[in-house]
């Protein structure tokens, strides 16, 4: 059954920022779905949402689709799928646009992030949460347990299983990380027509050693068709078992975007770039689904704290999960977010949310301001606009974007003021 959610590469606030969104999430594994939740769903008082957007182009869940995901012990123990399907609820009631693409590249330019996805185009963003996990899996999860399976325990039982499935197939083919190439001789013992598919496009193949990133998979009459992508050539190798082999992929981390800050064994760098945060497998071990939803989580909050700060020049009202010290502070209590008559609101939801006047929400464009609002509507009462756009900002539907210097000229070329 497919997914219902927004699957687009253009977003309703579009030109009410100079940048396309206010944190891009590359991943939708537990980690990426861990840190769209918490950023959308903040849990605290009179939160103003920012902008999300998903970049995946594999299976929603990841790693989490392909077999039982045990959190602490047997008793989070969740069967295949089934948190993921927990995950999805979330994102449902939450929602962001998907891209369906892979991030192949990231740089910075002054404050922002630009993207650069598979197909050339490019996002601009405040901030980004890398949540990419171990292996790119487009639809591997649609043949799992149908003509592909993993290694998995210790060194013996990865041997044990691949002794057994490579001596009962014909012609199969070994996904693994550099270190696999190490067991080359062993493999080839068990089954000399065994190619090694080494996740990293930036070496040359050599007999029975492919090197590149898999694109898709095909199956027909029983045999699957492996798509590989190595550098602009895209080439097809044919299989009938395809083995993840996930103890090679998690001594080296292969490959991420271009333009990060990597380790030694090619994992990404917590906090090397401000804005930049990192959650999951990709930024090394220890590989678990209860590690990687901690740290999307922790990495959802801190790029709304950072997105906040940089939008609005004051902290998050994080006080739920930071402390608040205005609370021993006896100068009185500020408000969490004082309304500007100068913000702009955007849509973060395509639809109102329940009770609100369908005139006001059609007024959010993602261009009119509060002040504008209260002028061209029926809002002649301030308090009563900003009591309405507060209970639109509790739905969790709309964003606002400050205009300082450099947006207003923004919007003053676009006509927009």
């Amino acid at each position: 059954m497919k997914d219902n959610f927004t699957h687009q590469t253009s977003f309703p606030w579009s030109d009410s920022h100079p940048w396309d969104v206010d944190v891009l999430v590359i991943g939708g594994g537990p980690a990426g779905l861990s840190a769209i939740t918490r950023l959308r769903w903040i849990k605290t008082f009179n939160p103003v949402p920012l902008s999300v957007v998903l970049v995946n182009s594999g299976p929603l869940g990841g790693l989490a689709k392909l077999g039982n995901s045990i959190l602490t012990g047997p008793s989070m123990a969740f069967p295949a799928g089934e948190l993921v399907t927990r995950l999805k609820k979330d994102l449902a009631t939450y929602p962001v646009p998907i891209i369906e693409q892979k991030a192949v590249a990231i740089t910075r330019n002054q404050d922002l992030y630009v993207t650069t996805l598979e197909d050339g185009s490019h996002i601009t963003s405040l901030s980004v949460i890398m949540a990419c996990g171990m292996l790119d899996l487009r639809n591997i999860h649609q043949f799992w347990q149908k003509g592909v399976i993993a290694t998995f325990g210790n060194r013996e039982n990865i041997l044990t299983i691949l002794s057994r499935e490579l001596r009962a197939t014909r012609k199969p083919v070994l996904l693994g990380g550099p270190h696999l190439v190490k067991l080359q001789k062993t493999i080839h013992a068990h089954n000399p027509n065994t190619i090694l598919l080494i996740d990293n496009s930036t070496q040359f193949d050599s007999p029975n050693i492919i090197y590149g990133t898999l694109k898709h998979i095909d199956q027909k009459k029983g045999e699957m068709s492996l798509k590989i992508q190595q550098g602009a050539k895209i080439r097809i190798i044919h299989t009938d078992r395809l083995i993840l082999e996930f103890n090679s992929l998690e001594l080296y981390r292969t490959p991420l975007p271009d333009g990060l800050h990597k380790d030694q064994a090619g994992y990404l760098q917590q906090n090397s770039t401000p804005g930049l945060f990192v959650a999951g497998d990709c930024g090394g071990p220890p590989f678990s689904a209860v590690v990687a939803l901690g740290e999307g989580a922790k990495a959802g909050f801190q790029a709304y704290r950072y997105g906040h700060q940089y939008k609005y020049g004051k902290q998050a009202p994080l006080f739920a999960y930071y402390g608040d010290p205005s609370v021993t502070d006896d100068t009185g209590s500020p408000e969490d977010f004082p309304l500007r008559d100068e913000l702009i609101p955007a849509h973060l939801v395509f639809s109102p949310p329940d009770s609100i006047e369908p005139d006001l929400w059609n007024m959010i464009d993602g261009k009119t301001c509060l002040r504008d609002m209260r002028i061209t509507g029926k809002y002649d009462d301030q308090k009563i606009l900003f009591s309405d756009i507060t209970d639109i900002l509790r739905a969790r539907a709309i964003t606002f974007c400050p205009v300082n210097d450099y947006i207003r000229r923004n919007l003053l070329n676009r006509g927009c003021l």
